[in-house]
Protein backbone atom coordinates (compact mmCIF):
# COMPACT_ATOMS: atom_id res chain seq x y z
CA UNK A 1 0.00 0.00 0.00
CA UNK A 2 1.44 3.37 -1.36
CA UNK A 3 0.52 6.82 -2.03
CA UNK A 4 1.69 8.80 -5.07
CA UNK A 5 0.76 11.79 -6.12
CA UNK A 6 3.00 15.21 -7.50
CA UNK A 7 1.92 18.30 -9.73
CA UNK A 8 1.90 20.12 -13.26
CA UNK A 9 2.46 23.68 -13.26
CA UNK A 10 0.38 25.34 -15.62
CA UNK A 11 2.48 28.96 -15.15
CA UNK A 12 6.01 28.19 -14.79
CA UNK A 13 6.77 31.25 -13.37
CA UNK A 14 4.82 31.02 -10.90
CA UNK A 15 6.07 30.74 -7.06
CA UNK A 16 7.55 26.88 -6.58
CA UNK A 17 7.15 28.07 -2.90
CA UNK A 18 3.89 27.96 -2.75
CA UNK A 19 3.42 24.88 -4.54
CA UNK A 20 6.16 22.59 -3.00
CA UNK A 21 4.01 24.36 0.62
CA UNK A 22 0.65 22.34 -1.12
CA UNK A 23 2.48 19.42 -2.37
CA UNK A 24 3.88 18.83 1.35
CA UNK A 25 0.23 19.66 2.68
CA UNK A 26 -0.59 16.71 -0.20
CA UNK A 27 2.05 14.44 1.39
CA UNK A 28 0.75 14.65 5.37
CA UNK A 29 -2.77 14.04 4.29
CA UNK A 30 -1.50 10.97 2.65
CA UNK A 31 1.39 9.36 5.09
CA UNK A 32 -1.25 7.36 6.57
CA UNK A 33 -1.24 5.27 3.24
CA UNK A 34 2.74 5.05 3.42
CA UNK A 35 4.99 5.55 6.62
CA UNK A 36 8.75 3.54 5.62
CA UNK A 37 10.13 5.89 3.24
CA UNK A 38 9.54 8.82 0.89
CA UNK A 39 10.34 10.42 -2.37
CA UNK A 40 9.70 13.10 -4.28
CA UNK A 41 11.59 13.49 -7.95
CA UNK A 42 10.67 16.75 -10.42
CA UNK A 43 11.48 17.40 -14.22
CA UNK A 44 12.53 21.11 -15.12
CA UNK A 45 11.70 22.63 -18.33
CA UNK A 46 15.04 21.58 -20.08
CA UNK A 47 14.16 17.69 -18.93
CA UNK A 48 16.71 17.63 -16.30
CA UNK A 49 15.33 15.15 -13.37
CA UNK A 50 15.71 17.12 -9.42
CA UNK A 51 15.21 15.04 -6.17
CA UNK A 52 14.91 14.05 -2.71
CA UNK A 53 14.49 10.81 -1.30
CA UNK A 54 13.81 9.75 2.62
CA UNK A 55 13.14 7.02 5.03
CA UNK A 56 10.85 7.07 7.59
CA UNK A 57 7.53 9.27 8.09
CA UNK A 58 7.31 12.81 6.16
CA UNK A 59 6.28 15.91 8.42
CA UNK A 60 5.50 19.31 7.60
CA UNK A 61 8.88 20.45 8.92
CA UNK A 62 10.69 18.39 5.59
CA UNK A 63 8.95 21.13 3.87
CA UNK A 64 12.28 23.22 4.32
CA UNK A 65 14.76 20.23 2.44
CA UNK A 66 12.22 20.02 -0.38
CA UNK A 67 12.57 23.58 -1.13
CA UNK A 68 16.14 23.60 -0.79
CA UNK A 69 16.44 21.19 -3.26
CA UNK A 70 13.60 22.73 -5.61
CA UNK A 71 13.63 26.73 -5.29
CA UNK A 72 16.80 26.81 -7.76
CA UNK A 73 15.97 24.56 -10.31
CA UNK A 74 12.45 24.99 -9.88
CA UNK A 75 10.72 21.75 -11.94
CA UNK A 76 7.45 22.11 -13.77
CA UNK A 77 5.86 18.74 -12.84
CA UNK A 78 6.70 16.37 -10.31
CA UNK A 79 5.43 12.92 -8.59
CA UNK A 80 5.55 11.52 -5.65
CA UNK A 81 5.92 8.34 -3.87
CA UNK A 82 4.98 7.24 0.12
CA UNK A 83 5.61 3.61 0.57
CA UNK A 84 4.40 1.34 3.02
CA UNK A 85 6.56 -1.21 2.74
CA UNK A 86 5.13 -5.06 1.67
CA UNK A 87 6.28 -8.19 3.90
CA UNK A 88 7.48 -9.91 -0.01
CA UNK A 89 9.72 -6.85 -0.63
CA UNK A 90 11.18 -5.62 2.46
CA UNK A 91 14.26 -3.78 1.78
CA UNK A 92 16.81 -3.26 4.78
CA UNK A 93 18.80 -0.29 3.39
CA UNK A 94 16.28 2.60 2.48
CA UNK A 95 18.73 4.34 0.48
CA UNK A 96 17.57 6.02 -3.18
CA UNK A 97 17.96 3.22 -4.95
CA UNK A 98 14.97 1.59 -3.14
CA UNK A 99 12.62 4.84 -2.73
CA UNK A 100 10.05 5.42 -4.99
CA UNK A 101 9.92 7.57 -7.39
CA UNK A 102 12.34 5.36 -9.63
CA UNK A 103 14.57 7.10 -12.51
CA UNK A 104 15.32 5.68 -15.64
CA UNK A 105 17.13 7.36 -18.39
CA UNK A 106 14.10 8.68 -20.15
CA UNK A 107 10.98 7.86 -17.66
CA UNK A 108 10.46 8.57 -13.67
CA UNK A 109 7.63 6.64 -12.26
CA UNK A 110 5.62 6.60 -9.24
CA UNK A 111 3.90 3.55 -8.62
CA UNK A 112 1.05 2.14 -5.83
CA UNK A 113 0.50 -1.47 -6.38
CA UNK A 114 2.05 -5.05 -7.19
CA UNK A 115 3.93 -5.90 -10.53
CA UNK A 116 3.75 -9.15 -10.15
CA UNK A 117 5.20 -10.64 -13.10
CA UNK A 118 8.72 -8.82 -12.91
CA UNK A 119 11.09 -11.50 -13.20
CA UNK A 120 9.44 -12.15 -16.29
CA UNK A 121 9.39 -8.64 -18.05
CA UNK A 122 13.36 -8.94 -16.70
CA UNK A 123 14.45 -11.94 -18.33
CA UNK A 124 11.91 -11.18 -21.57
CA UNK A 125 13.36 -8.07 -22.17
CA UNK A 126 16.70 -8.10 -21.41
CA UNK A 127 16.97 -5.33 -18.43
CA UNK A 128 17.41 -4.92 -14.94
CA UNK A 129 15.33 -3.98 -12.34
CA UNK A 130 17.16 -0.69 -10.06
CA UNK A 131 15.98 -2.58 -6.38
CA UNK A 132 14.21 -5.77 -5.62
CA UNK A 133 11.32 -4.06 -5.26
CA UNK A 134 9.03 -4.09 -8.24
CA UNK A 135 7.71 -1.28 -9.50
CA UNK A 136 11.39 -0.38 -10.33
CA UNK A 137 11.03 -2.42 -13.05
CA UNK A 138 8.82 0.31 -14.93
CA UNK A 139 11.59 2.56 -15.70
CA UNK A 140 14.04 0.95 -17.54
CA UNK A 141 11.16 -1.61 -19.39
CA UNK A 142 9.48 1.93 -20.76
CA UNK A 143 12.91 3.26 -21.22
CA UNK A 144 13.10 0.56 -23.82
CA UNK A 145 10.00 -0.10 -25.47
CA UNK A 146 8.16 3.25 -25.32
CA UNK A 147 8.05 6.16 -27.24
CA UNK A 148 5.57 8.58 -25.44
CA UNK A 149 2.83 8.00 -26.77
CA UNK A 150 -0.55 7.38 -25.25
CA UNK A 151 -1.98 4.66 -26.71
CA UNK A 152 1.40 2.66 -27.15
CA UNK A 153 1.40 3.00 -23.27
CA UNK A 154 -1.89 1.23 -23.42
CA UNK A 155 -1.24 -1.68 -24.83
CA UNK A 156 2.20 -1.94 -23.10
CA UNK A 157 -0.12 -1.99 -19.71
CA UNK A 158 -2.82 -4.26 -21.04
CA UNK A 159 -0.50 -6.99 -22.46
CA UNK A 160 2.91 -6.74 -20.60
CA UNK A 161 1.87 -5.68 -17.14
CA UNK A 162 0.18 -7.79 -14.32
CA UNK A 163 -0.77 -6.90 -11.41
CA UNK A 164 -2.63 -3.47 -9.39
CA UNK A 165 -1.42 -0.51 -10.13
CA UNK A 166 -1.90 3.48 -10.38
CA UNK A 167 0.88 4.93 -11.91
CA UNK A 168 2.20 8.24 -12.33
CA UNK A 169 4.90 8.96 -15.03
CA UNK A 170 6.88 11.76 -15.90
CA UNK A 171 9.13 12.27 -19.45
CA UNK A 172 12.06 13.84 -19.89
CA UNK A 173 11.52 14.34 -23.41
CA UNK A 174 8.31 15.84 -22.46
CA UNK A 175 8.82 17.62 -19.12
CA UNK A 176 5.69 19.84 -19.60
CA UNK A 177 3.51 16.44 -19.66
CA UNK A 178 2.38 14.12 -16.97
CA UNK A 179 0.88 10.27 -17.28
CA UNK A 180 -1.66 9.34 -15.23
CA UNK A 181 -2.79 5.78 -15.36
CA UNK A 182 -4.73 3.19 -13.30
CA UNK A 183 -6.62 -0.34 -13.05
CA UNK A 184 -8.02 -0.10 -9.95
CA UNK A 185 -6.31 1.50 -7.62
CA UNK A 186 -7.21 5.37 -6.56
CA UNK A 187 -6.05 8.25 -8.13
CA UNK A 188 -7.55 12.09 -8.55
CA UNK A 189 -6.78 15.18 -9.73
CA UNK A 190 -7.49 18.76 -8.51
CA UNK A 191 -6.62 21.76 -10.33
CA UNK A 192 -5.42 24.81 -7.80
CA UNK A 193 -6.80 28.31 -9.40
CA UNK A 194 -4.63 29.95 -7.68
CA UNK A 195 -1.60 28.79 -8.12
CA UNK A 196 -2.22 27.51 -11.76
CA UNK A 197 -1.52 24.36 -10.97
CA UNK A 198 -2.47 20.37 -11.21
CA UNK A 199 -2.24 18.23 -8.63
CA UNK A 200 -3.07 14.77 -8.25
CA UNK A 201 -2.96 11.96 -5.07
CA UNK A 202 -4.22 9.02 -4.59
CA UNK A 203 -7.65 9.71 -2.68
CA UNK A 204 -9.36 13.25 -3.05
CA UNK A 205 -9.14 13.60 0.64
CA UNK A 206 -5.19 14.26 0.44
CA UNK A 207 -6.01 17.01 -1.94
CA UNK A 208 -8.48 19.11 0.52
CA UNK A 209 -10.42 18.87 2.81
CA UNK A 210 -14.55 17.85 2.33
CA UNK A 211 -15.58 20.02 4.67
CA UNK A 212 -14.63 23.20 3.10
CA UNK A 213 -16.87 25.34 1.51
CA UNK A 214 -17.81 25.01 -2.32
CA UNK A 215 -16.38 28.90 -2.43
CA UNK A 216 -13.26 27.90 -0.53
CA UNK A 217 -12.43 24.54 -2.44
CA UNK A 218 -11.12 23.63 -6.10
CA UNK A 219 -12.67 21.38 -8.34
CA UNK A 220 -11.53 17.28 -7.76
CA UNK A 221 -11.91 14.84 -11.01
CA UNK A 222 -11.69 11.27 -10.28
CA UNK A 223 -8.86 9.92 -12.68
CA UNK A 224 -11.33 6.73 -13.87
CA UNK A 225 -10.31 2.95 -12.78
CA UNK A 226 -9.01 1.50 -16.34
CA UNK A 227 -7.63 4.68 -18.03
CA UNK A 228 -4.88 6.63 -18.77
CA UNK A 229 -4.92 10.24 -18.64
CA UNK A 230 -2.35 12.51 -20.45
CA UNK A 231 -1.83 16.36 -19.45
CA UNK A 232 0.23 19.02 -20.66
CA UNK A 233 0.15 22.53 -19.80
CA UNK A 234 0.01 23.71 -23.05
CA UNK A 235 -3.55 22.70 -22.62
CA UNK A 236 -3.77 18.47 -23.37
CA UNK A 237 -6.19 16.42 -21.95
CA UNK A 238 -6.55 12.80 -23.79
CA UNK A 239 -8.06 9.88 -21.93
CA UNK A 240 -7.41 6.29 -23.19
CA UNK A 241 -9.73 3.30 -22.06
CA UNK A 242 -8.44 0.17 -20.75
CA UNK A 243 -11.08 -1.71 -19.72
CA UNK A 244 -11.55 -3.73 -22.83
CA UNK A 245 -15.45 -3.45 -22.61
CA UNK A 246 -17.96 -3.24 -25.31
CA UNK A 247 -15.83 -1.10 -27.66
CA UNK A 248 -13.49 -3.89 -28.12
CA UNK A 249 -15.09 -6.94 -27.75
CA UNK A 250 -18.22 -8.08 -30.25
CA UNK A 251 -20.66 -9.12 -28.04
CA UNK A 252 -22.31 -7.63 -25.33
CA UNK A 253 -23.38 -9.71 -22.60
CA UNK A 254 -26.11 -8.82 -19.98
CA UNK A 255 -27.69 -10.83 -16.83
CA UNK A 256 -30.71 -8.81 -16.56
CA UNK A 257 -32.13 -8.85 -12.87
CA UNK A 258 -35.94 -9.88 -13.45
CA UNK A 259 -38.76 -9.53 -11.30
CA UNK A 260 -41.26 -10.47 -13.32
CA UNK A 261 -42.82 -7.05 -13.60
CA UNK A 262 -43.06 -4.60 -16.35
CA UNK A 263 -40.10 -2.63 -15.51
CA UNK A 264 -37.56 -5.77 -16.16
CA UNK A 265 -39.19 -7.00 -18.85
CA UNK A 266 -39.11 -4.30 -20.73
CA UNK A 267 -35.51 -3.62 -19.82
CA UNK A 268 -34.35 -7.47 -21.23
CA UNK A 269 -36.76 -6.93 -24.32
CA UNK A 270 -35.26 -3.84 -25.20
CA UNK A 271 -31.68 -5.21 -24.71
CA UNK A 272 -32.48 -8.24 -26.96
CA UNK A 273 -33.59 -5.49 -29.72
CA UNK A 274 -30.13 -3.76 -29.25
CA UNK A 275 -28.09 -6.70 -29.61
CA UNK A 276 -27.39 -7.88 -26.41
CA UNK A 277 -26.85 -11.65 -25.39
CA UNK A 278 -29.57 -11.33 -22.53
CA UNK A 279 -29.88 -13.98 -19.46
CA UNK A 280 -32.23 -13.39 -16.87
CA UNK A 281 -31.46 -13.60 -13.34
CA UNK A 282 -34.38 -14.28 -10.69
CA UNK A 283 -34.51 -14.62 -6.84
CA UNK A 284 -36.86 -16.50 -5.12
CA UNK A 285 -36.52 -14.70 -1.85
CA UNK A 286 -39.92 -16.01 0.34
CA UNK A 287 -41.92 -13.15 -0.16
CA UNK A 288 -44.87 -13.13 -0.02
CA UNK A 289 -45.73 -12.78 -4.65
CA UNK A 290 -43.10 -15.38 -4.97
CA UNK A 291 -44.76 -18.07 -6.78
CA UNK A 292 -46.89 -16.32 -9.60
CA UNK A 293 -43.43 -13.73 -9.73
CA UNK A 294 -41.58 -17.36 -10.33
CA UNK A 295 -44.40 -18.74 -12.88
CA UNK A 296 -44.11 -15.41 -14.82
CA UNK A 297 -40.45 -14.84 -15.35
CA UNK A 298 -39.88 -18.46 -16.50
CA UNK A 299 -43.13 -17.78 -18.71
CA UNK A 300 -40.88 -14.51 -19.79
CA UNK A 301 -37.47 -16.28 -20.54
CA UNK A 302 -39.49 -19.16 -22.50
CA UNK A 303 -41.04 -15.91 -24.80
CA UNK A 304 -38.07 -14.34 -25.47
CA UNK A 305 -35.59 -17.50 -26.18
CA UNK A 306 -33.22 -16.59 -23.80
CA UNK A 307 -32.04 -18.31 -20.59
CA UNK A 308 -32.74 -17.94 -16.86
CA UNK A 309 -30.74 -18.24 -13.37
CA UNK A 310 -33.15 -18.61 -10.87
CA UNK A 311 -31.89 -18.47 -7.04
CA UNK A 312 -33.46 -19.34 -4.09
CA UNK A 313 -32.58 -17.91 -1.22
CA UNK A 314 -33.75 -17.56 2.84
CA UNK A 315 -31.22 -14.50 3.57
CA UNK A 316 -34.54 -11.75 3.73
CA UNK A 317 -36.27 -14.61 5.87
CA UNK A 318 -33.54 -14.32 8.27
CA UNK A 319 -33.57 -10.69 7.98
CA UNK A 320 -37.34 -10.04 8.29
CA UNK A 321 -38.60 -6.29 9.03
CA UNK A 322 -40.88 -6.38 5.85
CA UNK A 323 -44.42 -7.09 5.24
CA UNK A 324 -43.50 -8.71 2.19
CA UNK A 325 -42.13 -11.24 3.58
CA UNK A 326 -45.12 -11.65 6.21
CA UNK A 327 -44.17 -9.78 8.87
CA UNK A 328 -47.10 -6.91 9.08
CA UNK A 329 -49.94 -6.44 5.93
CA UNK A 330 -49.68 -4.81 3.36
CA UNK A 331 -50.90 -1.20 2.30
CA UNK A 332 -53.77 -1.08 0.55
CA UNK A 333 -55.32 1.94 1.24
CA UNK A 334 -56.56 4.20 -1.43
CA UNK A 335 -56.45 1.43 -4.02
CA UNK A 336 -52.60 2.14 -3.93
CA UNK A 337 -51.88 5.50 -3.84
CA UNK A 338 -49.98 5.89 -0.60
CA UNK A 339 -48.42 2.25 -1.08
CA UNK A 340 -47.05 4.39 -3.99
CA UNK A 341 -45.32 7.35 -2.66
CA UNK A 342 -44.09 5.71 0.46
CA UNK A 343 -41.86 2.15 1.11
CA UNK A 344 -44.65 0.70 3.23
CA UNK A 345 -43.28 -2.85 2.18
CA UNK A 346 -39.78 -1.68 2.29
CA UNK A 347 -37.59 -4.85 2.33
CA UNK A 348 -34.16 -4.38 4.03
CA UNK A 349 -31.16 -3.71 1.42
CA UNK A 350 -32.42 -5.71 -1.10
CA UNK A 351 -31.74 -4.18 -4.16
CA UNK A 352 -28.19 -3.91 -3.11
CA UNK A 353 -28.04 -7.52 -1.81
CA UNK A 354 -29.19 -8.44 -5.70
CA UNK A 355 -26.83 -6.60 -7.03
CA UNK A 356 -24.04 -7.94 -5.01
CA UNK A 357 -24.74 -11.53 -5.77
CA UNK A 358 -25.65 -10.33 -9.68
CA UNK A 359 -21.91 -8.57 -9.86
CA UNK A 360 -20.31 -11.94 -8.35
CA UNK A 361 -22.33 -14.05 -11.37
CA UNK A 362 -21.54 -11.49 -14.24
CA UNK A 363 -17.82 -12.10 -12.66
CA UNK A 364 -17.42 -14.84 -12.79
CA UNK A 365 -19.54 -16.02 -15.85
CA UNK A 366 -18.29 -13.08 -17.91
CA UNK A 367 -20.79 -10.79 -18.17
CA UNK A 368 -20.07 -7.36 -19.13
CA UNK A 369 -23.17 -5.82 -17.46
CA UNK A 370 -25.67 -6.57 -14.65
CA UNK A 371 -29.33 -4.75 -15.74
CA UNK A 372 -31.48 -3.46 -13.80
CA UNK A 373 -35.96 -2.41 -14.26
CA UNK A 374 -35.73 0.65 -12.21
CA UNK A 375 -38.31 3.68 -13.37
CA UNK A 376 -37.15 7.22 -12.21
CA UNK A 377 -40.71 7.85 -9.78
CA UNK A 378 -39.76 4.89 -7.90
CA UNK A 379 -36.74 6.53 -6.35
CA UNK A 380 -39.15 8.48 -4.84
CA UNK A 381 -40.04 6.37 -2.35
CA UNK A 382 -37.59 3.85 -2.32
CA UNK A 383 -33.87 4.74 -1.55
CA UNK A 384 -32.84 1.62 -3.76
CA UNK A 385 -34.80 2.95 -6.64
CA UNK A 386 -32.90 6.41 -6.78
CA UNK A 387 -30.78 6.53 -9.95
CA UNK A 388 -27.66 8.17 -7.91
CA UNK A 389 -27.60 4.86 -6.12
CA UNK A 390 -26.82 2.95 -9.00
CA UNK A 391 -24.43 5.95 -10.64
CA UNK A 392 -22.46 5.60 -7.11
CA UNK A 393 -22.60 2.40 -7.43
CA UNK A 394 -20.78 1.85 -10.60
CA UNK A 395 -17.90 4.10 -9.12
CA UNK A 396 -17.17 1.35 -6.53
CA UNK A 397 -17.84 -1.74 -9.09
CA UNK A 398 -14.46 -1.32 -9.61
CA UNK A 399 -13.25 -2.42 -6.44
CA UNK A 400 -15.54 -4.85 -6.23
CA UNK A 401 -13.91 -7.32 -9.29
CA UNK A 402 -10.62 -8.97 -9.64
CA UNK A 403 -8.24 -6.81 -11.93
CA UNK A 404 -9.71 -6.68 -15.15
CA UNK A 405 -12.92 -8.07 -14.29
CA UNK A 406 -15.03 -4.95 -15.18
CA UNK A 407 -19.01 -5.72 -14.63
CA UNK A 408 -21.13 -1.95 -14.89
CA UNK A 409 -24.57 -1.21 -13.92
CA UNK A 410 -26.88 -0.29 -16.61
CA UNK A 411 -30.53 0.48 -16.64
CA UNK A 412 -32.08 1.69 -19.73
CA UNK A 413 -35.44 2.41 -18.18
CA UNK A 414 -34.12 4.37 -15.33
CA UNK A 415 -35.06 7.79 -16.93
CA UNK A 416 -38.52 6.69 -17.64
CA UNK A 417 -41.98 6.77 -15.50
CA UNK A 418 -44.25 3.75 -15.37
CA UNK A 419 -46.73 4.72 -18.23
CA UNK A 420 -43.79 5.63 -20.61
CA UNK A 421 -42.31 2.10 -19.68
CA UNK A 422 -45.43 0.80 -20.98
CA UNK A 423 -45.46 2.79 -24.05
CA UNK A 424 -41.77 1.78 -25.06
CA UNK A 425 -42.70 -2.09 -23.74
CA UNK A 426 -45.66 -1.53 -26.47
CA UNK A 427 -43.20 -0.24 -29.01
CA UNK A 428 -40.70 -3.16 -28.60
CA UNK A 429 -43.39 -6.01 -28.48
CA UNK A 430 -42.31 -6.75 -24.98
CA UNK A 431 -44.84 -9.94 -23.39
CA UNK A 432 -46.42 -7.43 -20.92
CA UNK A 433 -49.36 -10.05 -20.58
CA UNK A 434 -47.32 -12.32 -19.06
CA UNK A 435 -45.78 -9.78 -16.33
CA UNK A 436 -46.66 -9.91 -12.72
CA UNK A 437 -46.84 -7.00 -10.37
CA UNK A 438 -48.78 -7.41 -7.46
CA UNK A 439 -47.35 -7.59 -3.77
CA UNK A 440 -49.57 -10.03 -2.98
CA UNK A 441 -49.39 -13.56 -3.82
CA UNK A 442 -52.81 -14.70 -5.06
CA UNK A 443 -54.56 -16.01 -8.72
CA UNK A 444 -55.18 -12.21 -9.33
CA UNK A 445 -53.76 -8.62 -9.10
CA UNK A 446 -55.21 -7.30 -5.91
CA UNK A 447 -55.69 -3.82 -7.71
CA UNK A 448 -55.04 -2.20 -4.58
CA UNK A 449 -51.28 -2.31 -3.55
CA UNK A 450 -49.12 0.32 -4.32
CA UNK A 451 -47.19 -1.80 -7.90
CA UNK A 452 -51.06 -2.46 -8.91
CA UNK A 453 -52.08 1.47 -8.85
CA UNK A 454 -48.88 2.10 -10.72
CA UNK A 455 -49.14 -0.77 -13.53
CA UNK A 456 -53.32 0.33 -14.18
CA UNK A 457 -52.69 4.04 -14.72
CA UNK A 458 -49.73 3.30 -16.95
CA UNK A 459 -51.69 0.92 -19.15
CA UNK A 460 -54.91 3.53 -18.70
CA UNK A 461 -52.67 6.85 -19.26
CA UNK A 462 -51.62 4.62 -22.90
CA UNK A 463 -54.95 3.86 -23.78
CA UNK A 464 -54.46 0.15 -23.50
CA UNK A 465 -56.30 -2.29 -21.38
CA UNK A 466 -54.14 -3.95 -19.00
CA UNK A 467 -54.37 -7.67 -20.38
CA UNK A 468 -53.68 -9.24 -16.72
CA UNK A 469 -56.92 -10.14 -14.18
CA UNK A 470 -57.52 -7.89 -11.49
CA UNK A 471 -59.75 -9.14 -8.17
CA UNK A 472 -61.71 -6.04 -8.14
CA UNK A 473 -65.80 -5.52 -9.58
CA UNK A 474 -66.45 -6.15 -12.78
CA UNK A 475 -68.86 -2.92 -12.71
CA UNK A 476 -65.14 -0.79 -11.33
CA UNK A 477 -63.62 -2.67 -14.17
CA UNK A 478 -65.78 -1.50 -16.99
CA UNK A 479 -65.49 1.83 -15.80
CA UNK A 480 -61.89 2.07 -15.01
CA UNK A 481 -60.69 0.78 -18.58
CA UNK A 482 -63.74 2.69 -20.77
CA UNK A 483 -62.31 3.90 -23.50
CA UNK A 484 -59.15 1.87 -23.81
CA UNK A 485 -58.43 -0.29 -26.28
CA UNK A 486 -57.25 -3.88 -26.09
CA UNK A 487 -54.02 -4.88 -25.83
CA UNK A 488 -52.70 -6.86 -28.44
CA UNK A 489 -49.32 -8.99 -28.75
CA UNK A 490 -47.30 -8.70 -31.86
CA UNK A 491 -44.44 -11.01 -29.88
CA UNK A 492 -41.28 -10.29 -29.00
CA UNK A 493 -39.14 -12.87 -30.80
CA UNK A 494 -39.61 -10.82 -34.44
Amino acid sequence: MCSIGGFLRFNHSGNIDLVVRKLVDIMVNAKDRGRDSWGIVGVTGSGDYVYIKRSGEIDREDYKDIYEVFRDRSPVSAIFNMRAEPTTEYVPVKDDNNIQPFIGSRYAVAHNGTIANDLEIEERFGIRKISRIDTSVLPPLLDKIWDGDIYRLREILANEIKGSYALAILDRVKPNCIYLATNFKPLYMMWDRDLETLFFSSYDEHLQSPELPPWSSNPVKRVEPYSIVEICSSGTYRTVDLSGNSSIKKRKRALVIISGGLDSTVTATYLLRKGYDVTLLHFNYRHLAESPESRAVREIAKELNVPLLEIETDVFRVIGKSSLLGEGEVNLNDMGREGAELPFEWVPARNFVFLAVATAIAEAYGYDYVALGINVEEGNAYPDNENEFYRLLNKALPYATSPGKIVKIINPVGHLVKHEIVRLGLEIGAPLHLTWSCYLGKDKHCGKCGPCYMRRWAFKMNGVRDPVAYDLPESYEKDFWSGCRKYEYRGARS
